[in-house]
């Protein structure tokens, strides 16, 4: 089993950070997201329902969000729609 990850991280004023969660936004609206940081691209097929999961954290030193939204990839012969929350 292979694993691919692609990260994006550093420093970015507020609003390219919010138009780049915007982009995203847009993508997965469409059912698909392309992601490339560097030499790494790949393209997700997003499912119907979604795992989502947003932590936020506040400390006196720093405040953020996590978001994490994953799913099972579509395997041919399932039908229907399954959700576990």
């Amino acid at each position: 089993m292979t694993i691919q990850t692609a990260r994006l991280g550093g420093v970015m004023g507020v609003a390219e950070a919010a138009d780049r969660l915007e982009a995203m936004a847009r993508a997965l609206r469409a059912g698909s997201l392309g992601v490339a940081v560097g030499r790494v691209s790949m393209e997700l097929a997003p499912a119907v329902m979604l795992d989502v999961e947003i932590k936020a954290t506040k400390r006196p030193d720093r405040e953020g969000v996590d978001v994490r939204l994953s799913w099972r990839p579509h395997q041919p012969g399932e039908s229907g729609l399954r959700g576990e929350f």
